[in-house]
């Protein structure tokens, strides 16, 4: 970097910083004036169980994504045709409407029905389980076609060539194709990830009492302004900055052992 650019980045960053310093004071001195943060400490308890539900939403529907993605996938490249047009029919269905309807449908009129009771009776909370299930299904394919996607951007020859040197299918799978198609379409499943972190939010509307619902109701029955929404939006921040952060770093990692 020359000295021109760096006298330069500097600047821009002067500018930068006094520009977001005075916007935050404008904004803050405007709205501060009635803020009362007693409020959310008073509320605490129940923003911590939320944030907390939605730390387990997130990581238990980031595995159920990760297994129907890799359904999806297989299934896709299944050398039988009904196999095939099944993934493919409930792809389409899945990636061409939105969460909030997979929602109220999937809950109200499919798995409510047939597992609320059973659920219940075991002591499981049917709502959790039964939206983990629905946010799972939905991200996972998405990631069953960016999976795809990144397979099948590996050349032919790198089949042919591990079959060639005796590997087993679940070898060539293993050790050649998973890897490369990995470093291909990383940034793209960190995305997804981070998505479906904030999608669960969504999980609200059939009444699973994660962080955005106890935010809500902690808004509407204080009355409070910025005392809810700041921690709302660190709360997510806390969970998705992380995924991020360790995606760049995977692609780091990866791009120096190419």
């Amino acid at each position: 970097m020359t000295r021109r650019q760096s006298i330069a980045n500097i600047l821009v960053a002067v500018v930068l910083a006094a520009g977001l310093s005075w916007a935050f004071t404008e904004i803050f001195s405007r709205l501060g004036a009635s803020t009362n943060w007693g409020k959310a400490w008073d509320y605490r308890e129940a923003l911590w169980r939320g944030w907390l539900a939605t730390l387990g939403v997130s990581l238990a529907a980031l595995v159920g994504s990760v297994i129907f993605g890799l359904l999806f996938l297989f299934g896709q490249r299944s050398s039988l045709p009904v196999v095939r047009w099944v993934c493919r029919g409930l792809l389409e269905f899945v990636r061409d409407t939105p969460l909030l309807v997979h929602l109220l449908f999937g809950y109200f009129v499919i798995f409510a029905p047939l597992l609320s009771r059973p659920l219940s009776n075991a002591g499981f909370d049917d709502k959790w389980i039964i939206g983990v299930l629905l946010l799972s299904v939905f991200s996972g394919a998405y990631l069953g076609e960016i999976l795809r996607g990144g397979v099948e951007s590996i050349p032919r020859t790198q089949w042919d060539s591990a079959r060639a040197v005796g590997f087993s299918p679940v070898q060539v799978w293993r050790y050649v194709i998973i890897p490369q198609a990995l470093r291909r379409v990383l940034p793209a499943i960190a995305g997804l990830f981070v998505s479906l972190i904030k999608d669960s939010s969504l999980l609200n509307v059939i009444g699973v009492t994660e962080y955005f619902y106890n935010t809500r109701n902690f808004i509407s029955r204080s009355y409070a302004g910025l005392e809810g929404y700041i921690p709302l939006a660190l709360g997510y921040l806390v969970l998705t900055v992380p995924v991020a952060w360790f995606s760049h770093w995977l692609e780091r990692r990866f791009r120096h052992e190419m």
